[in-house]
């Protein structure tokens, strides 16, 4: 969100310049132009007021203010440091926000390629079809096979549509329902880091989570079987999750994390051994904050790939359909004038 980061990052700078909580939340409620974010501000401030700690007040909304945040505030008002606490969450923040548009926007042109290349072959088939078919039919030619599905599936399309749309209903909301199961979590979260060409992007994008958050609850003072905890429940990803419950569990028994990690498959070994480096020289954050750039820069590549990958595919997909229409339409066509010259 993006309220959230421009919150963060003007409240840091002004408790270091010595403004009171209170004051600073009241100064960013009265300059937000987002009103329901402005009402939560107003609702903290009244708690605040009222003796709450930020970090409780903060926790009334889950959806705004998640579990990282909540737990480094915490962090924060146990040691003192809120604008040192603040200035991280602030960079955090505003890095995963430029790194989700990043992605978003490299995935918007295709998507939107697909969904255009529909619409306009669905109406080309349910308008220009059914007027040609009584042509064809009164001019009684031998009908290529190609022309022969276009008019049954023009057929289907106008009177049987609702079979479509109940039977694609029927499908996301089953397939929304499987992802709210356990097996549907995990079966999902193997299938993004085992989906060819894809794989590769979606582990970097699941890296780079893993090690800026971590970097950022390590550095904010939360204690690392906390943050692991933390970590395990904003991955968004049941494999993920899974693995870092066990990695809590391993921590609790006195194992370094480096160990449960390299016994996963799912985490590179570039991650294991730079966290088994920050483990043996004391300085895991500063570790996992140049893994966090790497692997940044590694799903910008690999975004780039794809896309100039995906290019040129669906330039081959729309050239195919337009010309199976093309074909379907026009040799018919063809075939009636030669019959009547």
């Amino acid at each position: 969100m993006r309220e959230r980061a421009l919150f963060t990052r003007s409240l840091a700078a002004m408790i270091s310049s010595g403004l009171p909580l209170i004051r600073g939340i009241a100064l960013l409620a009265d300059q937000t132009k987002n009103q329901y974010f402005k009402g939560i501000l107003a609702d903290v401030i009244r708690r605040l007021e009222q003796g709450e700690a930020l970090s409780t007040a903060l926790s009334r909304y889950p959806k705004i203010f998640d579990k990282v945040y909540i737990y480094s505030i915490r962090a924060a008002e146990a040691s003192g440091k809120f604008d040192q606490v603040l200035n991280e969450l602030s960079e955090t923040q505003e890095r995963e926000y430029k790194f989700s548009t990043s992605v978003k926007a490299a995935i918007a042109y295709p998507v939107f390629v697909v969904i255009m290349l529909l619409i306009t072959g669905t109406l080309l088939i349910m308008i220009v079809v059914p007027k040609l078919e009584t042509v064809f039919l009164e001019s009684k030619v031998a009908l290529p096979l190609a022309t022969r599905i276009l008019i049954s599936l023009a057929d289907f399309l106008l009177n049987s549509w609702y079979v479509i749309v109940i039977a694609v209903a029927a499908i996301v909301m089953w397939f929304r329902y499987w992802l709210k199961t356990d097996s549907g979590k995990l079966a999902w979260g193997e299938f993004l880091l085992k989906v060819p060409v894809f794989n590769e992007m979606f582990t970097a994008i699941y890296m780079t989570r893993f090690t800026r958050t971590l970097s950022m609850l390590a550095s904010s003072g939360v204690p690392i079987i906390e943050s692991v905890k933390i970590l395990s429940g904003v991955m968004n990803n049941a494999v993920y999750e899974k693995a870092l419950k066990n990695v809590a569990s391993e921590l609790e028994r006195g194992v370094p994390m480096s160990e449960p990690l390299a016994k996963n498959r799912y985490f590179p070994g570039i991650v294991t051994q730079m966290v088994l480096v920050g483990e043996q020289t004391g300085k895991l954050d500063e570790v996992l904050r140049s893994l966090a750039v790497f692997f940044d820069d590694e799903v910008t590549k690999k975004v780039g790939l794809i896309t100039s990958l995906l290019e040129p595919v669906l330039l081959v997909i729309v050239g195919v359909g337009v010309g199976i229409i093309v074909f379907a339409i026009i040799i018919p066509i063809y075939q009636i004038s030669a019959n009547v010259q």
